[in-house]
């Protein structure tokens, strides 16, 4: 029998994923997005509060991947304030941006919760990811195609539009690996359409990394492999020509339903992730590609304990409490590029605290790898173990070359997070083990 508890616990995941996955929708309709950040982040705190009033009432140890890490992460967190300038609101702010969804992570591990419920969250991110492609497509009848305006989940912040469909395709890519179906292709070019219809170009060569990486761990070097390989390079090079036509980005024209000009589209990219048109006023790294050797030296000439612990937790958080608009570029004059995930990490925490913090990250995927080659519980476990691999990627490759959207952005993380805890609890039907 299902307990008052255990039904509290599954309608304040619900809300909370539920706000996440709808901010953008509720700023449209007058809601903020910073109160409805603020309604996740209570709730989160009142579901690990829950958990670990849970582990006292049972006498027992709190439960889940990665803890030492995080524990050790915490500790590097704590000696980079104590080692820089950075005053105590700065902190406090940064732990609340940082380190709030991982209380979400552990209060699953703690919380008593049904099959049926965890069943069902699953069932309702699916839901959640489906309704963005309707939202993208009402975005596209009233309004156009333009970077703001990311399905229900954001008003503002353009790099959703390309992670949040990757997201989608790597779950629906494991669902066509191992089942076969054309239909899961179809879906996958409408969730290419979500971010078309943000004029996002990213999301065409992570796409087609995707294809091949989860191919690869599906199959390995097989004739399987070796025919999911020739499907792909037909399919992709179909999908590169409709989106280098349709992209008013990606063609010399600049128009929907352009030429395909490779040389020009080759040489757009080259010079926007290499800008530097900002250098005379004294701004550098505004493209990703120059960014991280900047933001390296900016930690060198401060000394080697400020490259291994950062310029301090909360340096560049932008808050009322904060002396700059921008402090990235305000205070260090870096540009665009710096806001990459691993650099956000890097400036404030230094190298000890990136590698911890992506070293969690990596507990995670070698967790769900091992999994996949020693337990493999049916067919429904597979295609979701191979889901999470393509999220770990999608993870490391936000973080290293795109965007800081899974530090900051819930719907995103959260899912990422659910997925990983769905995985390690999942029973299912044992009966036609693979």
């Amino acid at each position: 029998m299902v307990t008052q508890g255990e039904k509290l616990n599954f309608y304040l995941i619900v809300a909370i994923l539920i706000l996440s996955f709808t901010k953008g929708a509720l700023a449209v309709l007058g809601l903020s997005e910073t109160i409805t950040q603020l309604m996740i982040e209570g709730l989160i705190v009142l579901l690990f509060f829950r958990s670990i009033l849970a582990i006292i009432h049972k006498k027992g140890e709190i439960q889940g991947t990665g803890l030492t890490i995080q524990l050790l992460l915490l500790s590097s967190i704590f000696i980079s304030f104590l080692l820089t300038q950075v005053n105590t609101i700065q902190y406090v702010l940064f732990l609340r941006n940082f380190l709030i969804y991982y209380l979400f992570f552990y209060a699953l591990f703690n919380l008593p919760l049904t099959t049926q419920h965890r069943n069902g969250i699953k069932k309702l991110i699916l839901v959640l990811f489906g309704l963005q492609i309707l939202f993208a497509l009402i975005k596209w009848i009233t309004i156009g195609t333009e970077e703001n305006y990311i399905g229900s989940i954001s008003i503002s912040e353009g790099s959703i539009a390309t992670i949040m469909p990757l997201f989608a395709i790597s779950y629906l890519l494991a669902r066509y690996f191992v089942e076969e179906k054309m239909s899961y292709i179809l879906w996958i070019i409408l969730f290419i359409g979500v971010s078309l219809m943000s004029n996002k170009m990213g999301i065409l060569f992570y796409v087609i990394f995707l294809y091949f990486y989860l191919a690869y761990i599906h199959a390995n070097f097989s004739v399987t492999f070796l025919k999911k390989t020739l499907l792909g390079i037909f399919y992709l090079s179909l999908l590169f020509m409709a989106f280098v036509s349709l992209n008013p980005r990606a063609n010399p024209e600049h128009r929907v339903g352009g030429s395909i000009d490779i040389a020009y589209l080759f040489d757009y990219l080259e010079k926007y992730q290499t800008l530097k048109s900002r250098e005379a006023q004294g701004i550098q790294g505004d493209g990703r590609f120059d960014a991280p050797a900047i933001v390296v030296d900016r930690l060198a000439q401060k000394g080697t304990l400020t490259l291994l612990f950062g310029f301090g937790p909360g340096e560049l958080i932008k808050s009322s409490f904060t002396p700059y608009e921008n402090p990235l570029r305000d205070k260090y004059h870096i540009g665009y590029g710096g806001r990459l995930g691993s650099l956000w990490l890097l400036m404030q925490l230094g190298f000890v605290g990136l590698l911890l913090g992506m070293g969690f990250h990596l507990r995670l995927y070698q967790k769900v790898k091992h999994y996949y080659q020693h337990r493999i519980i049916n067919q429904e476990h597979k295609i979701l173990l191979i889901t999470f691999m393509g999220l770990s990627a999608i993870y490391f490759i936000d973080m290293l070359s795109y965007s800081p959207s899974l530090i900051f952005n819930p719907a995103l993380i959260l899912t990422y997070l659910y997925t990983f805890f769905y995985i390690s609890t999942y029973q299912g039907d044992t009966s036609h083990v693979q």
